[in-house]
C-alpha cells in the first residue's frame, strides 16, 4: 500500500509539472530536498566554479546553495530584483552567467509580492553561455499557474505539496532522466526517504483538487489542469487587484511591490503576478494587524526579518525593526496575504474593513 501511494504521488506531481513520474523525487520538504541536491552536486560547486542565486527567493532555495558553495569553494553571484516592483529582471543573467557557472537557482514567483519571474528568458541566457543546471523553485507559482518543465527550460523544479493544500511532502522534478540519475546515483534518490507513507496518499488528492477547479473540463488530469488553472487565476487576480484598490483607498497602507508615485492599482496590475499581496500599515506593527485580522476571520501572516531578502532590500525591516518582546502583537515586518479559489469579494472587503479599523 505504501508503495502504491508513492507511485500515485509521483504520477500526480508529474501531471502537475508536465514531467515523467520516474523523474519525480519525493522527500520530507523542498528545503530538505534542496539540501540533498546541493550536496549531491558537490562536483559542480568546487573552487573555480560559480553559483548564481536570486534575492527574490525563499531561504529554502538560498541557504542550501550558499552553504554548499562555502563548503566546496564555489563563488556566489547575486541576481538583484527591481525594488519598485519585486520583479527579477532576466536581462542581468546575460552578465551574471559565465562559462564556469555550474548552477543557477531562481524562483518562478515571489512569495510575498507575487511578481512572476521570466524563467524561460533566464533559461535562454543560461543555455547561451554555460552548461549550468537551472533549478527553479515553483512553490509559490504552482498553486496558481500551469507548470511545464519543458516550456520553462528548467532542469529541476521544486515545490512543497503543502502549498497546494496537501500534506507536508516535498518534490524535486527533473526534466531529463539522465540528469536525475547523474545527481542521485543510488536508488534512495528515487524513493520517498524521510516521508511517512500515510502522507503520500494525500499528494494525488491535492493535485486532483486543482484539476477539479473547472467543472466542465474533461480528459486527463493534465488536460483538466490546463483548463482549470487559468480560469482560477483570472478570478484570484481580480481579488488581488480589488484588495490593492481597497487598501490604497485607506491612505494609511503601503502595498509592497509598487512605488506609490502614481496609481497604485495601475502599477500593481502592470506587473505579471500571482495573487500574493504584502503591505504595511502606517504606525502599526504587522503583528497587531494580523491578530486583528485573525480575530475577524481573515487569515494572514507576518513576514518577519530573515524570511525575505527582497523585503529586506525594500527597507521593510529598517522601518519596522524586530520587536523587543516575544508578544505576537509586537511582531514587526509586513502583513502577507495569499488567495485560494474559495475566496470571494466579500473576503477582500472584510479584510479592508478590518485594516481600516486598526489604529
Amino acid at each position: 500500500m505504501g508503495e502504491s501511494f508513492g507511485d500515485s504521488a509521483r504520477i500526480a506531481i508529474a501531471d502537475l509539472t508536465g514531467a515523467r513520474p520516474e523523474n519525480v523525487v519525493l522527500g520530507a520538504s523542498r528545503a530538505a530536498l534542496f539540501d540533498d541536491l546541493a550536496h549531491a552536486l558537490y562536483r559542480r560547486l568546487r573552487l573555480g566554479q560559480q553559483v548564481v542565486l536570486s534575492r527574490v527567493d525563499d531561504p529554502a532555495n538560498l541557504a542550501p546553495w550558499k552553504h554548499a558553495a562555502d563548503l566546496y569553494g564555489a563563488r556566489v553571484r547575486w541576481a538583484e530584483p527591481d525594488l519598485s516592483s519585486g520583479v527579477l529582471p532576466a536581462w542581468q543573467f546575460t552578465n551574471l552567467v559565465e562559462p564556469e557557472t555550474s548552477v543557477v537557482a531562481v524562483s518562478a514567483a515571489n512569495r510575498y509580492v507575487g511578481a512572476v519571474t521570466d524563467v524561460r528568458a533566464i533559461a535562454d541566457c543560461v543555455r547561451a553561455k554555460s552548461r549550468a543546471l537551472l533549478v527553479v523553485d515553483v512553490d509559490s507559482f504552482a498553486p496558481y499557474r500551469l507548470v511545464d518543465v519543458e516550456q520553462m527550460g528548467a532542469d529541476v523544479l521544486a515545490l512543497d505539496v503543502a502549498s497546494l493544500g496537501g500534506p507536508n511532502v516535498g518534490a524535486l522534478v527533473f526534466k531529463e532522466d539522465a540528469t536525475r540519475r547523474a545527481v542521485f546515483r543510488s536508488e534512495h534518490g528515487v524513493g520517498v526517504g524521510g516521508v511517512a507513507e500515510g502522507l503520500l496518499g494525500g499528494v494525488a488528492e491535492a493535485v486532483d483538487h486543482l484539476a477539479r477547479l473547472d467543472d466542465s473540463a474533461r480528459g486527463t488530469r493534465r488536460s483538466r489542469l490546463k483548463a482549470g488553472l487559468p480560469r482560477a487565476a483570472e478570478h484570484l487576480n481580480m481579488l488581488a487587484s480589488h484588495l490593492v484598490e481597497g487598501l490604497q483607498s485607506l491612505g494609511t497602507v503601503h502595498v509592497l511591490g509598487v512605488d506609490g508615485d502614481g496609481d497604485v492599482l495601475e502599477e500593481f496590475s502592470a506587473v505579471d503576478r500571482v495573487p500574493r499581496v504584502s503591505f504595511l500599515v502606517d504606525g502599526v506593527p504587522a503583528g497587531v494587524v494580523v491578530q486583528r485580522l485573525l480575530a475577524n476571520g481573515v487569515v494572514a501572516g507576518v513576514v518577519a526579518p530573515g524570511q525575505s531578502q527582497l523585503l529586506e532590500r525594500m527597507g521593510v525591516f529598517e522601518e519596522h525593526p524586530a520587536a523587543s518582546s516575544d508578544s505576537p502583537l509586537d511582531q514587526a515586518g509586513a502583513v502577507a496575504v495569499g488567495f485560494a479559489p474559495h475566496n470571494t469579494v466579500h473576503d477582500v472587503e472584510q479584510l479592508v474593513r478590518v485594516v481600516a479599523s486598526v489604529k
